[in-house]
């Protein structure tokens, strides 16, 4: 949802491109924070990477989002979702 409004506003709008740039910062701290937690109280293995876990959350979010706009396919949606999850399963203990 945002990574389209980003797409739209480009350079444009620079003080709503830096405020979109912020958002995306957030988020991702905030993926990290929780995974990072996940990965403390044992429910993710010692060796997840939560750095690239949340940006692959991010990422494929995003994309989904895109994907389901473009096409209105729900079902290529919840397989994207469902991809996410397995991925993320990987790390699980």
């Amino acid at each position: 949802m945002f990574g389209n409004f980003a797409l739209e506003v480009g350079d444009s709008h620079r003080a709503l491109a830096d405020a979109i740039s912020l958002f995306f910062r957030e988020w991702h701290q905030w993926l990290c924070g929780l995974l990072n937690e996940a990965k403390n109280g044992g429910m993710l293995r010692p060796d997840a990477d939560c750095n690239s876990l949340g940006r692959l959350v991010m990422s494929t979010m995003e994309g989904a989002i895109l994907i389901y706009k473009a096409s209105k396919d729900k079902d290529a949606f919840l397989e994207t979702i469902q991809g996410l999850k397995s991925a993320i399963q990987q790390y699980r203990t």
